[in-house]
């Protein structure tokens, strides 16, 4: 079946779906099995959403050349989780210590063998579902209203910002600054994986 019985818009929000769900029902739960299982469940739903068409999933999944020297690759990277951990733990702690009412939910605490299922697999499984939904498959349907410039940026980052609605305006704000980071820094590269793997980075410096 071709992609163009699935116009993008479509199919992007259908495959948001999962992960939105995912979000509504964590936010029910005080048993941190059952939280991160509802998180992982969205997370694979989304993906395996964007994997059942094939002309979708050459958008979602392709693999692309990187374009920049490792060492420069290196350098994004450690600046990135310089930049989350800095001036964006400030601006998440400040604004959701003056705004609380807009912190909806948590992230659970984790520990024994629960806390390394997540840092192996549960937060390597959030950096690349979101980069794939917010960077990748985000880049290519706005690319076709916005171009390749900075209104693709801010408009990916501030749908980025929206998905964490839950975590508190500071830790939107945080996630704004973060998707405008993590797409330059893919228009930089030109591949998906070296933002993949400075996601995962900056989550692990922030949860584990």
């Amino acid at each position: 079946m071709s992609s163009r019985h699935f116009p993008a818009p479509i199919w992007f929000v259908a495959a948001l779906i999962p992960m939105v769900a995912s979000q509504i029902l964590r936010l029910q739960q005080s048993d941190p099995a059952i939280w991160i299982f509802w998180d992982y469940a969205g997370r694979l739903g989304t993906l395996a959403m964007l994997a059942a068409i094939p002309s979708i999933r050459t958008v979602a999944f392709r693999w692309e050349k990187l374009q920049i020297a490792l060492w420069e690759a290196a350098l994004w990277i450690g600046g990135l989780v310089l930049a989350d951990h800095y001036l964006g733990g400030w601006i998440r702690r400040a604004i959701n210590a003056a705004l609380p009412a807009t912190v909806l939910g948590t992230y659970p605490r984790l520990s024994g063998w629960l806390y390394f299922v997540d840092v192996v697999f549960g937060i390597a499984l959030v950096a690349y579902s979101e980069e794939i939904v917010f960077r990748r498959c985000a880049g290519h349907i706005f690319k076709i209203y916005f171009g390749d410039g900075y209104g693709l940026v801010i408009v990916t980052s501030l749908l980025f910002g929206a998905y964490h609605w839950w975590t508190g305006f500071g830790n939107i704000l945080e996630a704004v600054m973060m998707g405008v980071l993590l797409m330059l820094f893919l228009q930089r590269s030109a591949a998906l994986w070296p933002v993949v793997l400075g996601h995962y980075l900056v989550d692990i410096a922030d949860f584990a």
